[in-house]
């Protein structure tokens, strides 16, 4: 490994694409012109990676690592805050570890920690408020699953899901310039993770409303009342032993080892619209909430919820700005607060069901079915209510189309 002396980086990179290109056109891939074989080599050979720590150490202090891989070798470059320069060659590709010349440079801000590639950081606006968003929500994440594991405080476990759900609809807003096989693994693990919390949480929900309501019922009833809350505790407890399982799975991991590093994008010197992307989520909202009608069904109600939430955390990434569109926020929330209201009625009576069905009492069945039936004034109540919250979000929403 020698400094690069009489070599710039971009001579030794042209004359690695030369050589690729060359190689390229010998073999049975060959492009239809020389032209194509250029081109595919200058993306085989256009992969770069920035060394950090797991701390980003080098990042808070203004240093930045790359390792630049080119036919023969590598090329590692270090910048340090104030503009100085460093490279150095590494032949071949095999080794991940910096030149012992650069390591030196840097062996005191490392402290001994070993350095993780990680994609390069995009200068894009853009990319750089999706970073701190997905940041934000690892640190969520992290925050919230030891109080998820311990159990002790349903609020955890809402937060951690909301985190959660936040980093896949922010995922989903800018897939057009994500990597796709990059977002595929944190979206997958994201899935693994909501069919685990799911089931969880809801079964939180409802024990808390099942114990609100045993007060309501009449003496004769309060006893069936308790069967059927032991009954709904035990689920509660296997869907807990599957929760802690998948927290302790590779997947999970794995999604936090990814969002800790910056998102790979779909091409280098990407521009993410933000504002744009929140606009197209907004009108496909509207247009879900325009054919509602009076008497929407069950399932319409759903996906008008599922619609809502990607157009407020996509306005959420667009970083909304004024008075107007924190508004907008807010009644997001209130309409998003409503159907979610809906949603939990739909899972209570869902999981009501199977609690009367499992055990053969007919005291727990007739209290089931009493609490099963107030779930459908709950819904008819926010059927109700859900012309006036949508009316009052599409107002506060015009600016998303311009008006």
């Amino acid at each position: 490994m020698t400094a690069l002396d009489d070599l710039t980086l971009e001579q030794l990179r042209a004359a690695a694409v030369r050589a690729r290109a060359f190689e390229l056109s010998l073999g049975p891939d060959a492009g239809a012109s020389p032209q194509d074989d250029w081109l595919r080599a200058e993306r085989e050979l256009a992969v770069a990676h920035e060394y950090d720590t797991a701390d980003r150490d080098f990042e808070e202090l203004g240093i930045n690592l790359s390792r630049l891989p080119s036919e023969a070798g590598a090329v590692w470059r270090l910048t340090l805050p104030r503009g100085e320069r460093f490279e150095a060659w590494e032949p071949g590709n095999g080794g991940l570890a910096p030149p012992s010349e650069i390591g030196r440079l840097v062996e005191r801000v490392a402290m001994g920690k070993p350095l993780v590639p990680s994609p390069p950081a995009s200068d894009d606006p853009g990319a750089r408020r999706v970073r701190d968003l997905l940041e934000e929500q690892r640190r969520s994440l992290l925050a919230h699953d030891p109080g998820v594991r311990l159990g002790a405080d349903a609020e955890n476990l809402h937060q951690h899901r909301v985190a959660a759900r936040r980093v896949r609809a922010y995922l989903r807003a800018a897939r057009a310039y994500v990597d796709p096989g990059w977002r595929r693994t944190v979206v997958d693990a994201l899935r693994d993770l909501s069919a685990a919390t799911g089931p969880v949480r809801d079964l939180d929900v409802l024990l808390a409303h099942v114990s609100e309501q045993i007060d309501t019922l009449d003496e004769p009833d309060r006893a069936a009342a308790v069967e059927l809350t032991a009954a709904l505790e035990g689920t509660l407890s296997r869907s807990r032993r599957r929760l802690e399982r998948t927290l302790d799975g590779p997947p999970y991991g794995l999604l936090l080892s990814r969002l800790r590093q910056p998102p790979l994008l779909a091409d280098a010197g990407v521009e993410i619209p933000l504002k744009r992307l929140a606009r197209r989520e907004f009108r496909r909202l509207a247009a879900a909430a325009e054919r509602l009608g009076k008497h929407p069904a069950e399932a319409d109600v759903h996906a008008l919820r599922i619609l809502l939430k990607r157009a407020r955390y996509a306005a959420e990434l667009a970083g909304v700005d004024g008075a107007r569109r924190q508004r907008f926020l807010q009644d997001a929330k209130a309409l998003q607060d409503l159907l979610g209201e809906h949603q939990d009625a739909v899972v209570a009576e869902q999981h009501l069901r199977e609690a009367a069905v499992v055990d053969a009492s007919t005291a727990v069945a007739f209290v089931a079915g009493r609490i099963a039936e107030r779930q459908r004034t709950r819904r008819n109540v926010v059927r109700e209510l859900l012309p006036v919250a949508w009316k009052r979000l599409r107002k506060s929403g015009k600016h998303f189309d311009g008006s």
